[in-house]
């Protein structure tokens, strides 16, 4: 054999060993990437279910812990054991869904992440059990106060769920980086072992790009781009059906994440929008507290202010009048250039402190026939003061005989409002008028206009809004238009707001109208002119005097007050006893013959007048009902159940005039009950 047949054979066996080298490369290689995809494949499924059951935990977590909430909210609304049976059952569903975490292979971040979770539920179960124990306490009003903590509890622990999610979606990223590394060195060592077959694989690379590569590159930059936030990315149209199909799902999917990204962002900027609304209306409740405590501390200051105002008037009274009787002509003059001042200067505090009285005192919240006249005389009279200051003008015109429907405190609290709105607008030279004018749209309509020369509305529409607001930060709630308009609507009737014609804001209040008052009856309100100037003449003597001058026991714990009713009592020649308390009165009563009895209402002591009137209603009956009652706030006379008309009380401070009046109305009774006595 010729050593070229040889060669020839050698060069076979090694075609054909080449070619089963191939073979057998181009099998191992195959059968390598085949295993070595499986086993990436099987790699991955796991990571992506274990992933997908952590989110599902996460998901039923989250869900638990806002279910307790609502359970929490739910108690709290209406406190039922059954209740507290779901949120302790569903507080270890969420604790069990935690612990499953743990029988994960995690990260030091994600198991910090799961303690967290745990640290933030446990938070929130405790602050939910003290508000439960407070109600069960009967402190609803704290356990309602705890309630803002649980929403911070629960934000907390969605916190620290997705930055679980973040850290085990890092861990599962490294871990596939890491799997993916293996696998591009073994598939390196297995393209050294087949380098023979590199035109093989370079046809079926070329092939694999143009039908695989290529579209998926177009996948993976719309998901890159749909990650950067990019609203826009979209795969294009692909040449073959089945990438198509995949371009299609994931068009769909990015047009579902855009319409819920969309409505994440519409409901983050409406939270936004209620948390500050929900913070300015906290805000206005801490303020209305606040008004609601000075209410009752100018409730209390007006009681106790009225006493020595009491004083006060009456000694000027009695003074101006010594004076006016005297033949020295300085002593005259002395009446005029100091007493009669100071008489008209405790009339004017007089009805300062009345009108903080009325003012002071809580809402019924019964509409009623109130008169009209009243309640703005009232609000009128609490800021005029301070539209003297601001040099503006202030004019009322309203008949005394109207009435209206509405909660008389409501009703004066909205024309407060609305007198404070137009002097806010006036200050700085924008004008210097307000107007309130009534007038009878029909026979079931009263219009009040409260109108002002100032710079008028800005928006009308937009002004009775709450919150809205033109003034600068800090000076106005812009509550104070929408609490009217509310106070009104209670009332049945409507707030229009518009500007004048001729420039300035009007508010018209459309409020139902009740029966007006007889007209002997009218009440033109605190605020009238004539109740400022005290009645002047001589000395009261009784219309028809006895042979036994009649007997008044005068009981009131201030000496000042006791001295000037004792004066005043003198021009009606009746015998005068004076008692410091309730307890000395009764004494006085038990030996001693009485005619009438005038006594304060409050009084220290366990026997005030309240109590002494109702010794009186048992031991003398008749006595007690023609006796008076002398008191700062006449209106809160109507709360006591005992047989005194309004008729009966006298309000302090007093002119001597009208003391002198209701005495000697009430002597005369006194005489009738005694002459009837003796028939």
């Amino acid at each position: 054999m010729s050593p070229f047949r040889r060669s020839a054979g050698t060069l076979s066996r090694s075609l054909l060993l080449s070619a089963i080298l191939v073979i057998a490369a181009t099998a191992i290689a195959i059968l390598g990437s085949v295993w070595l995809s499986n086993e990436q494949r099987q790699i991955l499924e796991r990571d992506n279910k274990t992933f997908t059951d952590e989110q599902r935990i996460a998901d039923q977590i989250v869900e638990l812990t806002y279910a307790q909430q609502f359970d929490a909210y739910r108690y709290l609304q209406r406190p039922d054991s059954a209740y507290l049976v779901q949120f302790r059952n569903r507080g270890e569903q969420a604790y069990d869904r935690m612990r499953q975490y743990l029988f994960h292979e995690l990260s030091p971040e994600a198991r910090l992440q799961v303690e967290r979770m745990k640290e933030a539920h446990e938070l929130f179960e405790v602050s939910a059990q003290r508000a439960f124990e407070l109600v069960q306490r009967g402190n609803s009003e704290a356990a309602q106060a705890r309630v803002s903590g649980l929403d911070e509890r629960v934000r907390l622990l969605d916190t620290a769920v997705a930055s679980f999610l973040v850290a085990r979606a890092v861990q599962r990223d490294a871990f596939q980086e890491l799997h993916r590394s293996e696998q591009k060195r073994a598939q390196g060592l297995l393209a050294a072992g087949v380098l023979l077959i590199l035109a093989i694989v370079t046809v079926i690379a070329v092939r694999t790009r143009r039908r695989v590569l290529l579209p998926i590159s177009d996948l993976v930059e719309a998901s890159d781009q749909l990650s950067r936030g990019e609203r826009g990315a979209r795969v294009p149209p692909q040449a073959f059906e089945e990438f198509n199909r995949v371009a299609m799902a994931f068009n769909s999917m990015a047009d579902r994440v855009q319409a819920t990204r969309e409505t994440i962002e519409a409901q983050n900027e409406e939270l936004v929008q209620t948390l500050d609304n929900l913070r300015r209306a906290q805000g206005d409740l801490v303020q209305h507290e606040k008004l609601s405590a000075m209410g009752q501390m100018l409730a209390g200051l007006a009681h106790e202010l009225n006493n020595p105002l009491a004083g006060v008037l009456g000694t000027a009274e009695l003074l101006r009048e010594e004076l006016e009787r005297s033949t020295h002509e300085p002593s005259r003059a002395l009446a005029v250039e100091l007493a009669r001042p100071l008489e008209l200067e405790a009339l004017r505090a007089r009805l300062l402190v009345q009108n903080l009285l009325v003012f002071a005192r809580k809402p019924t919240g019964i509409v009623e026939p109130v008169p009209l006249a009243a309640a703005i005389n009232t609000a009128v009279g609490l800021r005029a003061h301070a539209y003297v200051l601001a040099g503006c003008t202030l004019q009322v015109d309203v008949d005394p005989a109207l009435r209206v429907y509405a909660d008389l405190q409501k009703l004066q609290h909205a024309i407060v409002n609305l007198l404070n709105n137009a002097l806010d607008a006036m200050r700085g030279g924008k004008g210097g008028a307000v107007n309130i004018c009534v007038e009878r749209e029909s026979d079931t309509i009263l219009r009040v206009d409260v109108e002002d020369d100032g710079p008028g509305f800005t928006n009308a529409d937009e002004a009775i809004k709450p919150f809205y607001t033109t003034k600068a930060p800090g000076e106005g709630t812009g509550l104070g238009l929408s609490l009217v308009e509310q106070f009104v609507h209670e009332f049945g009737g409507q707030v229009v707001l518009t500007n004048a014609a001729d420039g300035g804001a009007r508010v018209s209040l459309r409020l139902r109208a009740a029966a007006d008052l007889p007209r002997a009856d009218a009440d033109p309100g605190t605020n009238d002119p004539a109740r400022l100037s005290p009645a002047r003449g001589a000395p009261v003597v009784p219309d028809d005097a006895a042979d036994e001058r009649q007997t008044v026991l005068v009981v009131d714990d201030e000496p000042s007050l006791r001295e000037v009713q004792r004066r005043l009592l003198e021009r009606l020649d009746v015998r005068v006893i004076l008692a410091a308390s309730g307890r000395e009165a009764i004494g006085f009563l038990e030996s001693t013959r009485v005619d009438l009895v005038i006594s304060d209402l409050r009084m220290p002591g366990e026997i005030d007048g309240r109590a002494l009137f109702a010794w009186l209603n048992h031991h003398f009956p008749a006595m007690a009902t023609r006796s008076l009652l002398v008191t700062g706030d006449v209106s809160g006379v109507a709360s006591l159940a005992l047989p005194i008309p309004l008729e009966r009380t006298i309000s302090k401070p007093f002119q001597g005039a009208d003391y002198i009046a209701r005495v000697r109305d009430a002597l005369r009774d006194a005489r009738v009950d005694t002459r009837r006595s003796a028939t």
